[in-house]
């Protein structure tokens, strides 16, 4: 009766350390740095792309950022940003700005609050911060979001006009002249590409391209963009939901951060299964108390 009732306080001791630190549908899919030369130092612009999976809206959030100094894991600047909830099965962004004294590698740690509690693992993004470029250094293209707008409706409103447009940055020295290339994906086989010429975009400099679709209004489409420079690919990037277009107000432009794609893989600094770390040490001790039962009999 009592090896019954030890086994019973065993189990629900396991269940209960797997259901309070299992982490929630909350998460960071990806996490934006960019950064610009100062007077005080170097300014870190940091996008965290958080999303909400779970059925009900969150309350409300903070972001908490952290940048280390990886060779030392000392903090060169941390900051706390409110940025309010996040509605059910959708995504939001939102940008943090901290300087940091010198160039070089630093990682910048992401985690969400929602008021003491923990949502999310610490999500950590390597970034190298280059000194300012020298006359001649090549450029370093960042895509940065994207509006779209419906311009005009066609064919008894089937087709819709829409005006999108790619936001840029460069980081880097002088660019050449710039081909974006901009994709609106129904399905693999309903695929729209729509091209546009951009001029030099000076060092630290941003800059706007525009294409124009004619396209079925009550779909759902996938954006993506990416960048040439001399034939060569430098910046690609995508949104991380897909926009019904029906649902878009004439005339009224919509902007959504975009997600650059071949970035280095982040790290992870909690296991994603953090729910069930006491189990195996239960198991363990349950397995030893058998054991001793056993042999005591």
């Amino acid at each position: 009766m009592k090896l019954k009732v030890f086994l019973f306080f065993i189990l629900i001791a396991v269940a209960l350390s797997g259901c309070m630190k299992e982490y929630g549908s909350v998460y960071i899919t990806s996490t934006d740095v960019m950064y610009s030369q100062g007077e005080d130092g170097t300014k870190l612009t940091v996008t965290p792309y958080i999303r909400n999976d779970q059925d009900t809206d969150t309350g409300s959030l903070t972001v908490k950022i952290k940048i280390r100094e990886p060779s030392t894991n000392l903090i060169v600047a941390e900051k706390d940003s409110d940025i309010g909830y996040i509605k059910s099965k959708s995504s939001s962004s939102n940008s943090v700005s901290l300087n940091v004294p010198n160039p070089g590698e630093y990682a910048v740690a992401v985690q969400v609050f929602e008021g003491e509690k923990l949502l999310t693992p610490e999500y950590v993004a390597p970034v190298v911060v280059k000194a300012k470029p020298a006359p001649g250094e090549p450029s370093d293209i960042k895509l940065i979001d994207m509006t779209i707008v419906v311009t005009k409706l066609l064919n008894d409103a089937s087709m819709a006009v829409v005006d999108v447009s790619p936001g840029l940055y460069n980081q880097g020295g002088d660019s050449n002249p710039l081909t974006l290339e901009v994709t609106a994906q129904i399905d693999p086989y309903n695929t729209y590409i729509q091209s546009d010429t951009l001029n030099i975009i000076k060092s630290e400099g941003r800059s706007r391209g525009k294409v124009t679709f004619t396209i079925p209004r009550n779909k759902e489409y996938s954006f993506s963009v990416k960048v040439q420079e001399n034939g060569r690919t430098v910046a690609q990037a995508k949104l991380v939901d897909k926009v019904k277009l029906n649902t878009l107000k004439y005339n009224e432009p919509i902007t959504n951060m975009l997600v650059e794609e071949g970035k280095p893989k982040p790290v992870q600094t909690q296991p994603k299964e953090p729910g069930f770390l006491a189990e195996t040490a239960l198991i363990g001790i349950l397995l030893v108390y058998q054991i001793i039962i056993r042999r005591r009999r």
